[in-house]
């Protein structure tokens, strides 16, 4: 009886370290997705929207954004995205990266951020979601929210 609460305490701890070294690992692997996905916006929205060239999107779209994408609507959008003007100021991004496991998709890792932007006729948020394909981060999504657009 003694040899098998021995053996069931050592089964016990090694499940608590097991546990706890996976969180560790999930933390730090989180941080990390944390960084790289966030100076990816940072570096790729002002490219995107400095000069309102839909192919700057479009290269760095995901196969995801490409097929749930007209190119006829996506250049309605860009007519109004144009709009705002020229980016006077970056404002940087705020968001976090996200890991799900689905017996559907596997292993997906996702991020979701907002950015803040000013422009010559004014203000907007961009919200933009990656997803990470082979090590590299595209757009799942982007879009563009200004009052200026509500303007006739």
């Amino acid at each position: 009886m003694k040899k098998l609460l021995i053996l069931l305490g050592a089964t016990f701890l090694v499940i608590i370290m097991l546990t706890v070294v996976g969180i560790g690992l999930a933390v730090v692997k989180g941080s990390t997705l944390d960084k790289q996905s966030k100076a990816y916006v940072d570096s790729t929205v002002p490219i995107i929207v400095s000069t309102w060239d839909e192919q700057e999107l479009l290269n760095r779209a995901s196969p995801e954004f490409i097929q749930s994408s007209r190119k006829d609507e996506l250049d309605k959008l860009y007519v109004m995205f144009r709009k705002l003007g020229k980016l006077r100021t970056y404002g940087g991004s705020e968001g976090q990266s996200y890991v799900s496991l689905t017996s559907q998709n596997g292993k997906t890792i996702t991020a979701s951020y907002t950015a803040t932007t000013t422009f010559d006729a004014g203000s907007a948020q961009i919200k933009i979601t990656l997803i990470r394909h082979n090590d590299q981060w595209q757009i799942l999504g982007f879009h563009v929210d200004s009052d200026v657009f509500l303007q006739q």
